[in-house]
């Protein structure tokens, strides 16, 4: 890889990271330029993820970055929907845009999408794992 093209991937990459950051540092408190009231409405979305509705983004959990082999993006977040009601959502959801798969494991294109219940330091969590296949 020349210089100029590792110049070009490290802005593009801290600009990919910055961007995923605001959103997360915000704890989608935004959805596509509205306030969170508009939920009912339209789904929030962290790093091109839609994060269900009543979701709480634990934004100094996550982290957003490109690989050489893709983009990796790891959210967080707590929430008091049963898991069948969010493996609904996400496989409605996720197969309107383009996704496929099911039972927290979703594939569209060169990316894979996990999502899983994990124990952490402050209890149980959802994590939304975006990365290369």
């Amino acid at each position: 890889m020349s210089l100029f093209c590792h110049k070009q991937a490290s802005a593009r990459t801290r600009g990919f990271a910055t961007a995923l950051m605001m959103i997360l540092l915000i704890g989608g408190q935004f959805l596509l330029g509205q306030p969170a009231a508009a939920e009912t409405q339209q789904h929030r979305w962290a790093g091109d993820v839609p994060i269900m509705q009543g979701w709480q983004i634990e934004p100094e959990l996550g982290f957003a970055f490109d690989s050489p082999n893709g983009r990796i993006v790891m959210i967080f977040a707590s929430t008091s929907a049963d898991e069948d009601d969010i493996m609904a959502f996400y496989g409605q959801t996720l197969a309107q845009l383009g996704w496929m798969g099911g039972a927290g494991n979703w594939v569209r294109g060169a990316e894979k999408l996990v999502i899983g219940k994990v124990q952490t330091a402050r209890g149980a969590l959802w994590r939304l794992m975006l990365q290369p296949r």
